[in-house]
């Protein structure tokens, strides 16, 4: 028998969690024109030093966690239901610890960068500190997203799929 998946995007639009995976996302894929969280992995790469490995590690890891919860979101829930896992908790503390990630990443790469001067390679330096920012603007998405994500799971203990909004 086929898996039928039948996409369900009104998850996306219509609740406050999941327009922040949909920030989470744009931010990974697009922000304004210049694309940011392509910008963390751009200006952190290629990776020389330990801040750099943690940061790019941070910023995938979130990155691919971010597309399963949102496929999940857009159509393999029903599939994944019969598993019998509380998906929302699981979500909620991946993001939580991806905020953590994210914190102690781009406090890590401020850290490192921010004070350093070489005239030969300011240019990465400056990269690596400006990844470094757009890992804060990351951090402060996903932590909203936590935020909801835990205002949810605490009003559906269960993580059973909550009733559509009334429109």
């Amino acid at each position: 028998m086929p898996l039928m998946l039948e996409l369900k995007y009104e998850y996306f639009p219509a609740t406050w969690p999941g327009r922040i995976k949909l920030l989470e996302l744009i931010f990974f894929s697009a922000w304004c024109a210049p694309r940011l969280a392509f910008f963390c992995l751009v200006c952190g790469a290629p990776a020389y030093w330990d801040t750099q490995h943690w940061f790019l590690f941070v910023v995938v890891v979130s990155f691919i966690g971010t597309i399963f919860f949102s496929l999940y979101y857009l159509c393999l829930a029903e599939p994944l239901n019969k598993l019998q896992v509380n998906w929302l908790m699981v979500e909620f503390w991946f993001t939580a610890i991806a905020t953590f990630g994210y914190f102690t990443a781009f406090i890590a790469m401020l850290a490192d960068f921010s004070g350093a001067e070489d005239e030969e390679y300011q240019y990465w330096i400056d990269a690596n500190i400006a990844a470094g920012v757009f890992g804060l603007f990351n951090d402060i998405v996903y932590g909203a997203g936590a935020y909801l994500i835990y205002v949810d799971w605490k009003a559906n203990p269960t993580g059973a799929t909550a009733p559509p909004p009334a429109v």
